[in-house]
């Protein structure tokens, strides 16, 4: 009697996948027609999961998904290049309920990924091009720096308190000049250990701030590049806005028609109030605390200097000032100056101060 031998074949059917991405390992769950199939752990590499789904799943249409994070776009781009469908999505987007909040394991994860991804409840972020991802390290390392010459300087501070040492009142400044850098090189300690201490913190936030001159003057660079010069010249007449606020628009943001209103652009950055509705009954409450942190905290900068430089800001500002008090009142200035933004941006023409819109 012959034997007739099946080969496996899924054309036309879609294989869900959900992945849980780690430095040493992804962890796999695998979904077909709401029926869950298998969970495991694998290499952390795209020719992995390749090899397991073409030789389990021949022919499969295969549509992956996985939370951003530390790992960045690359896993996107390969399994597309690969032939896999892939998203990279909001981790606060994954439906969860109390039972996986309390029982969080990379195999739930995953399957929590994999069915959210089957039922068509996650949208994928945006992912920018190679160049332009590139280009936003490299802005980034700007804040970076920043940050760790913040944490120096109060290393510093820090030193000079234990050893029960007060600052002049003329160096109360949050900035430091050159000034008080000479009179903390210069400042004489009983103990040479404790005097080697802060010469070591302060040649450390001298390297950081070379740093920092050379990141600044890469990023004056950057903005003359084709793709960004013709918009930066634009950015550049918003009031508060300068260099680093511009190219941290520019690489963040990247391609602004891909908010198609203003209220998606402003749900992005975090200036959306939250809403609790009942019946008839519609309660905005505090602004939403999904937002992108660092633009959200240069607008808001910038703001402070367009209530100072524009007539219009100055008059939204104290109007709102007067019903829901300063804090609040610039909230609605950034996101005026946000709206204006986008309107500069998409139109490629020169902010006008004095004008309400």
């Amino acid at each position: 009697m012959t034997k007739l031998l099946k080969k496996l074949d899924f054309t036309g059917q879609p294989i869900f996948i959900g992945i849980d991405v780690h430095l040493k390992s992804w962890n796999i769950s695998v979904y077909l027609q709401q029926q869950y199939l298998t969970s495991f752990n694998q290499p952390p590499t795209t020719l992995a999961l390749q090899t397991f789904l073409q030789n389990s799943y021949p022919n499969a249409s295969y549509k992956c998904a996985y939370e951003s994070g530390f790992c960045g776009h690359w896993i996107q781009r390969e399994l597309l290049s690969l032939g896999i469908e892939c998203i990279v999505i909001n981790a606060a987007d994954v439906p969860q309920t109390d039972k996986t909040a309390k029982n969080k394991t990379d195999t739930n994860d995953s399957k929590r990924i994999a069915q959210a991804l089957q039922a068509g409840f996650l949208q994928p972020i945006y992912i920018p091009d190679e160049e332009v991802e590139a280009d936003r390290q490299l802005v980034r390392c700007n804040e970076k720096f920043t940050n760790d010459l913040t944490r120096v300087k109060n290393r510093i501070k820090g030193m000079l308190y234990h050893l029960g040492i007060k600052l002049p009142e003329y160096f109360s400044n949050s900035n430091w000049s050159n000034l008080f850098i000479k009179w903390l090189k210069e400042l004489e300690l009983k103990n040479p250990s404790a005097k080697r201490a802060i010469q070591h913190q302060l040649t450390m936030a001298e390297n950081i701030r070379i740093q920092k001159l050379a990141v600044l003057k890469d990023i004056r660079a950057l903005l003359k590049k084709d793709r960004y010069s013709a918009t930066a010249k634009y950015l550049l007449t918003v009031p508060g806005i300068g260099t680093v606020t511009t190219a941290t628009l520019l690489t963040e943001i990247d391609n602004m028609k891909r908010f198609s209103n203003f209220e998606q652009l402003n749900s992005y950055i975090g200036y959306y109030p939250s809403q609790f509705s009942s019946g008839e009954n519609i309660h905005q409450g505090n602004i939403i605390g999904r937002q992108h942190k660092r633009l959200r905290s240069l607008i808001i900068e910038a703001a402070w200097t367009a209530i100072r430089t524009d007539p219009a800001m100055t008059m939204v500002y104290n109007q709102f000032k007067l019903k829901v008090g300063g804090k609040r009142a610039i909230i609605k200035v950034a996101r005026k100056l946000l709206s204006r933004i986008r309107h500069v941006w998409l139109n490629q023409v020169e902010y006008e101060k004095g004008v309400i819109r």
